[in-house]
């Protein structure tokens, strides 16, 4: 990627903001990718990937690493993921969470408080 980064001031953490001045023309590009994959219906990829880019809160940083058809990739399946889980009697719960030592993003869909040993453990 050719675009200038550059860090923004620290936030509460002391952490720097990414910042990644080439965000909107590979965001351009994904949406693009994800209109000739036809997986998401035309009518939904704006809001997704605007959901994606703006309100989940990942860093520029990812952006910065990722090739625009691997975002696409990522937007399709947790918008397959959604769709799946609108149609089971017990829907797929995914959580959001940062942490600020030195900044972090977990998406999960564990329960607080509750763990479950049996089952598929695919991190093992």
């Amino acid at each position: 990627m050719t675009a200038v980064e550059s860090s923004a001031p620290a936030n509460h953490s002391g952490y720097s903001d990414n910042v990644y001045s080439g965000k909107q023309e590979h965001r351009d590009q994904v949406y693009a990718i994800l209109e000739q994959n036809d997986l998401v219906p035309k009518h939904r990829i704006e809001s997704e990937v605007g959901w994606f880019y703006d309100v989940l809160g990942l860093d520029d940083m990812y952006f910065m690493l990722e090739k625009p058809e691997t975002v696409a990739g990522h937007i399709t399946a947790l918008y397959g993921a959604e769709l799946s889980s609108s149609n089971k009697s017990n829907p797929l719960n995914v959580a959001f969470e940062s942490a600020y030592e030195n900044s972090a993003m977990f998406i999960h869909n564990s329960v607080p408080g509750v763990s479950k040993t049996d089952g598929i453990s695919y991190e093992k």
